[in-house]
This record gives C-alpha cells, structure tokens and sequence, in this order.
C-alpha cells in the first residue's frame, strides 16, 4: 500500500501549526503572521502586490493579515514616491526587534518536530520536502 502523503503532510502541518501558534502567542503572534514579518525583513519597500504574488495567497487573507500586524504595531505601510498608487511595506522597529525571537522559536519546533530522526535523516527529509514543493504544481492552479 502506497503511503498517503495527502494525510501524513496535513497531520504533520496541523501538529507543526499548533505549536507553533502555542509559541508565538505569547509574542503577540501566530502561526498565520510571523512568516509575513520574515518576508518582509528580507525585502523592505516590498509593494503589497508583489507580496501577496510571493506569498502564494488570496489577497483578501493577506491584506487582512498585513492590516493587522500594520494595527500591532509591527509593520508600516507607505505609499511609494514614485507611484502614489503603490503601498510599500516595512518593519517597524518592534517588529525588528522580534526577528531574532521568531527565529529562536521556529528553529526550537523544527528541530523538536524532527527529534526522532537522525541528522543525516533531517537533511534528506529536508531536501525532499524542498524538491517536491518546487516541482508540484496543482492541475487547477495558476501559481508560476
């Protein structure tokens, strides 16, 4: 009986997801919105719609999610000099400040999450779960 990937990739997100939103709760965060400050730290000035594009999401649940961290205190958003129509995204500094927790707490659930394997283990799931995100596309979607 071939492995049902569909089943093991939810539980395993699902048990993921869980702690990670049981640690960044405590920051003020959650599992939704900590990667959205970890995206934009790497390309401040990001207009909205090319993160929304890279985000591979619906734009309704992105621009709710970037109003809030905008509300919290996180992120700002400005419109840009050179086109009035662009809204630009950036850290704030307390959300600079909190890049290095968020860090700390999804390394700590990675490497609880992957305890049972060895090192050697961990790398190839690592680069295996890499290889089939890049290269599966679903029937259905427009994603490039």
């Amino acid at each position: 009986m071939e492995p049902r990937i569909d089943k093991l990739v939810s539980i395993f997100n699902h048990k993921l997801r869980t702690e990670l939103n049981f640690q960044y709760e405590k920051i003020g965060l959650s599992d939704k919105n900590y990667f959205y400050l970890e995206k934009i730290a790497e390309t401040p000035g990001i207009s909205q719609a090319q993160f929304i594009k890279i985000l591979h999401r619906d734009q309704s649940v992105v621009t709710r999610q970037i109003n809030k961290l905008v509300a919290d205190g996180w992120i700002s958003k400005r419109f840009s000099d050179k086109d009035h129509r662009r809204s630009e995204l950036f850290l704030t500094s307390k959300g600079e400040a909190i890049l290095p927790k968020i860090k700390d707490i999804y390394r700590q659930v990675n490497q609880n999450s992957l305890a049972s394997l060895t090192a050697s283990e961990a790398k190839i799931f690592g680069d295996l779960l890499d290889k089939v995100t890049i290269a599966y596309q679903p029937r259905n979607s427009t994603e490039v």
